[in-house]
């Protein structure tokens, strides 16, 4: 029998309501592994619409939470979360950091398991206040100092749970099971790995996941064949030496500073791999203690890129010969603390073929983008990665938008349009998965 869903009708009625979830998370932004307040809305949500919501540590493996913030930011974020109108009950499990939610809705009738992944942290960034920023003018924006909004996973998570409604008000024609994954710490390119761990995406058979805007900048714009997804990994690395007057005996000190500043200037001079597009970044560097002290400590964070895993783990190899080499020079200790990890991706050519097929005649779609990349990294490959191992499908898409400011800058906005341009092609393309 033929899936027959009612889309347009339900997810225009919806649409204001999504508009208005959107800017509720706006408002109140949380970075990495502190999404109580998204936590708490989503799972709410998911709740009252019938879906069994699963928290904590059953979505989220602790053994996974690369730099988690201090026991005191969580509880003060904890708080803001509640004074903001979440309910106590929906963020409970997620304390210490286990944020993030899983909603499944079990159909009638037989078929795939199929999820939909939507990221939730903020960017760490202060949110622009001059009238010319809608969300400032409009009077939704940031209102947590510190923390916004500045790359749409508030518009992921509207677009979420605009779709989650519609699904729910369809329950009767659902085949199979559908689970919606509202995913923490994307940013920081962790929180993917934690959810893989706990095994959350392991019974799927299809993944869909998206962003907003990225090249992809006029609205109802869709890019299915998406490619370059880098491959990235950051380290904490720390130099120790031994402290010194300056001016009386620098000679008995170990200058870490020197050694940390040789290190960074020869990481960026190593030779870029001659296949495809590689990448170095060091983005803090921290030393010394005074105007005249041989500083004995210093430590930066550094990030390297590759458009194939491959290509990164060479990069990551030059890493270290460059790191050890300062060190043995300068006469240092070396720690290095591995970060985040992220690996390369690619969608599922089974599902360009389907998704291409529905964008094609999908009202909502004025274009239909050939061909786009990344050229970042994203820790849904993971998920991706996990699902296509075990013989599942995935896919990444792009929705049109323009961008105000750019990501990660203080001025971003979206078309809000896009909330539901994303919900009705996904929504179109598990039809035609459905009846096909």
């Amino acid at each position: 029998m033929e899936l027959n869903l009612k889309q347009d009708e339900v997810i225009d009625r919806y649409f204001t309501e999504a508009v208005a979830w959107r800017r509720q998370l706006h408002r109140c932004p949380q970075p990495a592994w502190l999404e109580y307040y998204a936590t708490g809305l989503v799972a709410e949500k998911l709740t009252e619409w019938g879906y069994t919501v699963s928290l904590g540590k059953d979505v989220v493996d602790s053994e996974k939470l690369i730099l988690s913030p201090t026991t005191e930011k969580h509880n003060e974020e904890f708080q803001r979360a509640l004074q903001f109108g979440v309910k106590e009950k929906f963020i409970t499990p997620a304390k210490g950091g286990l944020t993030g939610v899983v909603g499944v809705l079990k159909g009638s009738q037989p078929g795939p398991t199929i999820g939909f992944r939507f990221d939730i942290d903020s960017n760490e960034v202060c949110e622009a206040s001059d009238p010319g920023h809608r969300p400032a003018r409009e009077g939704f924006a940031s209102q947590n100092p510190g923390y916004a909004h500045m790359c749409g996973h508030d518009v992921h998570t509207a677009m979420g749970l605009l779709l989650a409604r519609y699904f729910a008000e369809n329950r009767e024609a659902v085949k199979g099971t559908i689970k919606f994954i509202f995913q923490p710490n994307e940013e920081n390119l962790s929180g993917a790995a934690a959810m893989v761990s706990a095994g959350v995406v392991d019974d799927l058979d299809y993944l869909f996941s998206g962003h907003v805007g990225i090249n992809v900048k006029r609205t109802g714009q869709i890019a299915l064949n998406v490619n370059n997804f880098y491959a990235l990994s950051r380290f904490e690395v720390t130099y120790r030496g031994r402290a010194s007057h300056a001016a009386l005996r620098p000679d008995e000190g170990m200058n870490a500073l020197l050694g940390a500043c040789a290190a960074v200037t020869n990481l960026y001079a190593i030779a870029r791999h001659g296949t495809g597009a590689s990448r170095i970044n060091v983005g803090t560097m921290t030393a010394g203690t005074d105007w005249n002290v041989i500083p004995d400590r210093a430590s930066f964070k550094l990030e390297t890129r590759g458009v194939t895993d491959e290509i990164n783990n060479y990069m990551v190899t030059k890493v270290h010969e460059v790191l050890k080499g300062a060190a043995v020079m300068y006469g240092l200790e070396l720690e290095i603390k591995p970060g985040a990890v992220s690996c390369g991706g690619s969608n599922s050519p089974e599902l360009v073929a389907i998704s291409s097929k529905v964008a094609q005649v999908l009202p909502s779609v004025k274009e239909v983008v050939a061909e786009a990349s990344l050229n970042a990294s994203e820790d849904v490959t993971a998920m991706m990665e996990r699902v296509q191992s075990r013989g599942g499908k995935a896919m990444y898409v792009l929705f049109g938008t323009p961008v105000a400011g750019g990501h990660h800058n203080a001025a971003f906005d979206v078309d809000e349009n896009v909330i539901a341009n994303g919900a009705k092609f996904l929504a179109s393309v598990y039809k035609e998965i459905m009846n096909g």
